[in-house]
């Protein structure tokens, strides 16, 4: 739904909110909106992987349905560490990979091992750092044809819906 308040937020206010929001909604709310912005990512990691021949979608793949099996009940915490430990080694490093499709791959990548780190212990500030990728990936999309200000970027169309779709609760 879009709302007029939300419309005119500065990056600032963003992160205020989405931080007061995000300790104060129920942890299963947590688990579902990292688990729908890991999908929502996963897109961008495929593209990373075709252009850079670099990375394992699989891999990725399998780390999704992991979450969405635990579902926050049935954590096989070693398991969980396990497959942390394999993902953080197809997590692209922007010095090697230093294009906007690098960046795309790093942050459909750290989302999902956040919201492995979430199964772990619960801290909400990993679905703050969940949110922070899916907004980071808008502004590199954003500005991929042409440069804008802070002020255009806060106010486009698909930051809007972004911010507007993680301050949803």
């Amino acid at each position: 739904m879009y709302d007029l308040e939300r419309n005119n937020m500065d990056y600032s206010d963003f992160t205020s909110k989405f931080k007061k929001q995000i300790a104060s909604i129920p942890i299963k709310k947590q688990f579902v909106l990292a688990l729908t912005i890991c999908k929502n990512l996963y897109a961008d990691y495929q593209n990373f992987v075709m252009v850079h021949n670099w990375g394992d979608t699989d891999l990725l793949m399998d780390a999704i349905r992991l979450c969405e099996k635990t579902n926050l009940v049935a954590i096989d915490k070693v398991k969980i560490q396990e497959t942390i430990l394999k993902i953080d080694s197809i997590i692209p490093d922007t010095e090697d990979f230093g294009d906007e499709i690098g960046s795309y791959g790093l942050n459909a990548s750290a989302a999902v091992y956040e919201t492995l780190q979430f199964l772990l212990d619960n801290d909400s500030m990993h679905i703050y750092n969940i949110g922070t990728y899916l907004t980071d990936t808008i502004d590199f999309k954003i500005q991929e044809k042409k440069n804008l200000s802070e002020n255009e970027i806060d106010n486009h169309p698909l930051m809007v819906g972004a911010r507007n779709f993680l301050l949803t609760d």
